[in-house]
């Protein structure tokens, strides 16, 4: 009678055991398929922000850049420059040089952080960032 006793016990707990498994296997399928559900809605979202920014450069536009009198200081705006900008739009995005130098049809500008920009008949044909 001690032994059936014995093994029915034994066979509750790993029974109890086994329900506990399952249970926690249940509740972690449950929470990777929320977790799966908002990669996959984070991933769409991606997917969307990238076609809007890809349309955007397709048709030229680029962020906009505040003006500064000290917009030389920024890397981000020496990168937001372009061939062909005028002399207007570079400072507006750079501000003053600290000196302009003009030769023929050539202007250089240089600012006080090394970078410097040349113009070509008053549009911008190349520059030099900051080092």
């Amino acid at each position: 009678m001690i032994k059936r006793q014995t093994n029915l016990n034994t066979r509750i707990r790993h029974g109890a055991i086994g329900l506990a498994l399952l249970t926690g296997a249940t509740i972690a399928q449950a929470n990777d398929s929320d977790r799966i559900t908002s990669l996959e809605k984070e991933v769409q979202e991606l997917k969307l922000r990238l076609a809007n920014l890809e349309g955007s450069q397709a048709t030229g536009s680029r962020p906009k850049i505040v003006a500064s009198k000290d917009g030389w200081k920024s890397l981000e705006n020496w990168r937001s420059v372009s061939k062909g900008m005028s002399p207007d739009a570079v400072r507006s995005v750079l501000g003053e040089p600290m000196t302009v130098r003009a030769s023929g049809a050539f202007t250089d500008w240089s600012y006080s952080n090394q970078g410097s920009v040349t113009f070509h008949e008053e549009k911008l044909y190349g520059w030099r960032e900051p080092r």
